[in-house]
């Protein structure tokens, strides 16, 4: 069976790939490795963790996230590439009319729960819960772990605009994973049960890296919204990073409240200067300072990007954060 997505020039042109995951695209695909027990030895820790942990709205997230076939694409918008509040917005703005189709479609292949007549029908109140429930789930459950997903992301992402600027869209197909394949102008996706079609008639496919995302690359499923294939990167087992109030404390004793609230700020997501002296409202100058020291000290990594130079959390720093022991 074979996913099949037909390209143009225009589309080869307007192809782009994601610098960092989608924070809905990593909620939806962990709340689907959470449901199964695949990939002990990369999720088993984090999974353990989280089932005995779940609120009663990120529970309710399980009924329109099944680990196998359908799950609606309203709860993936494109504006989450954005950020996650940009995101939620946006799944909260979702069309009555693209609601009731998708919740219909799910309903084909699962028992739905009552709750989502009620969001199908408009139910201001049962958005509001579902779209509490994503960003929960995301700050509780995802969030703790970028520093690992940027550890595994940022250099397959930073190998994959390599590849594209050297060699070409075509030679990094076979990069991005072995189910996809090239033979001009269609890439196709070697998959179990699917056998479709996508035209993208000049709407170019927008590629996002995933760590949650274990087996296949995933599309939507509507043909009609802004194309999009996101793929695995390929990760070492490691152990899962939780942030532990305690150990919170600890950090900054050792490293000062200022330049721990950097630490912190910086495990978030991999950022520039400005940015780290916005999250933590100190002057550039001061986060710049803060960050050398950082680096100097070998919790952070900092590297150039084009005119900027942006701060990423290594294994080290993560650690110190975690209290792992290696």
């Amino acid at each position: 069976m074979v996913y099949r997505i037909h390209f143009d020039c225009a589309d080869l042109a307007r192809t782009t790939i994601a610098q960092r995951p989608d924070p809905l695209w990593e909620v939806l695909l962990g709340l689907h490795v959470l449901q199964g027990d695949e990939e002990p030895e990369v999720y088993g820790p984090w999974r353990e963790r989280v089932r005995g942990r779940l609120t009663v709205p990120e529970r309710e997230l399980i009924a329109l996230a099944p680990p196998v076939g359908y799950s609606p694409d309203f709860l993936t918008p494109r504006a989450a590439g954005e950020g996650l509040e940009a995101g939620l917005t946006a799944v909260a703005a979702t069309p009555a009319s693209q609601l009731i189709s998708e919740l219909r479609r799910l309903s084909d292949s699962v028992r739905l729960p009552n709750w989502t007549r009620r969001l199908a029908s408009g139910d201001t109140g049962v958005m509001t819960r579902l779209v509490h429930g994503l960003r929960s789930f995301h700050r509780t459950k995802i969030a703790p772990q970028l520093p690992m997903i940027s550890t595994a992301i940022e250099p397959a992402v930073a190998q994959h605009n390599s590849i594209v600027a050297n060699d070409g869209f075509e030679s990094l197909i076979p990069q991005l994973h072995g189910s996809l394949g090239w033979a001009a102008p269609v890439l196709s996706v070697d998959m179990p049960h699917v056998n479709r079609d996508l035209y993208l008639n000049g709407r170019g496919l927008r590629l996002v890296p995933s760590f949650f995302c274990w087996k296949y690359p995933m599309m939507l499923l509507d043909p009609t919204l802004p194309p999009v294939l996101v793929y695995p990167v390929k990760h070492d087992p490691a152990p899962v990073v939780v942030r532990r109030p305690d150990r919170d404390r600890a950090v900054a004793v050792l490293l000062g409240r200022t330049r721990a609230q950097v630490l912190t700020c910086i495990s978030d997501g991999a950022c520039s200067t400005s940015e780290l002296a916005a999250r933590t409202g100190i002057s550039p100058a001061s986060a710049s300072e803060h960050a050398r020291v950082l680096h100097d000290t070998g919790l952070v990594t900092t590297h150039r990007v084009g005119s900027s130079v942006r701060h990423t959390l290594n294994r080290v720093g993560a650690e110190v954060l975690a209290g792992a022991r290696t």
